[in-house]
C-alpha cells in the first residue's frame, strides 16, 4: 500500500508543478468575471451554490467537459427557481430551451443574454447527445473546420459556458 501512496504522491506533485501556472491564469480569469458585490444569492437552494462552486473549480483545473455540463445545469436551476419563486409552477419541469424563451419574453434575461446562453445550451447538447462522426457539431469536425485541436475547441466552449454562468450570477448579485 505504501508503494501506491508513493506513486500517487509523486503523480500529484508532478501534476501540481506542471499545471500550476495554467491554473493560476484560469483562476485570474474567473476572478475577473466575478461581480464586485457584497453578496451573491443562489435561487434554487444550496445545490445551486454547489453547482456554482464546482463549475469554477472544474474550470480552474481544466475539466472543461464538466464546466460545460455543470454550467448549464446551474443556469437551468437558477432560471427555474426564479420562475418558481415568482409563482410560475407551470415551468417546474420545463426544458432549458423553454426556460430561456420564457426568461427572455418576461425580461428576466436580455436578448443578448438569451443568445449567449442559448449558444452554451447548443454547445452542451453537442457533448451530451451523440452526434454522428460527420455531423458539423461533432468535436472532431469542428476542430478540423477551426484548424485546431479538439481540446482547444472544448476549452473555448468552456470559456463561453462560464461567461454564460456569470451573466446569471450577476443578475443574482446584491
Amino acid at each position: 500500500m505504501d508503494e501506491y501512496r508513493e506513486q500517487a504522491t509523486e503523480w500529484l506533485s508532478r501534476e501540481d508543478q506542471v499545471g500550476r501556472p495554467d491554473r493560476i491564469a484560469r483562476l485570474e480569469w474567473v476572478a475577473s468575471l466575478m461581480p464586485q458585490v457584497e453578496y451573491l444569492t443562489f435561487p434554487g437552494g444550496v445545490l445551486s451554490k454547489y453547482h456554482f462552486e464546482e463549475v469554477r473549480y472544474c474550470f480552474v483545473y481544466g475539466q472543461y467537459l464538466a464546466v460545460i455540463l455543470l454550467g448549464l445545469a446551474y443556469i437551468e436551476r437558477i432560471i427555474a427557481a426564479n420562475f418558481y419563486g415568482a409563482g410560475r409552477n407551470d415551468l417546474e419541469r420545463a426544458s432549458i430551451s423553454t426556460l430561456l424563451r420564457e426568461a427572455e419574453s418576461c425580461g428576466m434575461i436580455t436578448p443578448d443574454e438569451f443568445e449567449h446562453i442559448d449558444r452554451a445550451r447548443e454547445i452542451r447538447n453537442t457533448f451530451t447527445h451523440f452526434r454522428r462522426p460527420s455531423h458539423e457539431d461533432n468535436i472532431e469536425h469542428r476542430a478540423m473546420a477551426e484548424n485546431d485541436f479538439p481540446y482547444e475547441v472544448i476549452e473555448r466552449d468552456a470559456h463561453h459556458t462560464l461567461e454564460s454562468v456569470f451573466k446569471i450570477v450577476a443578475r443574482n448579485a446584491v
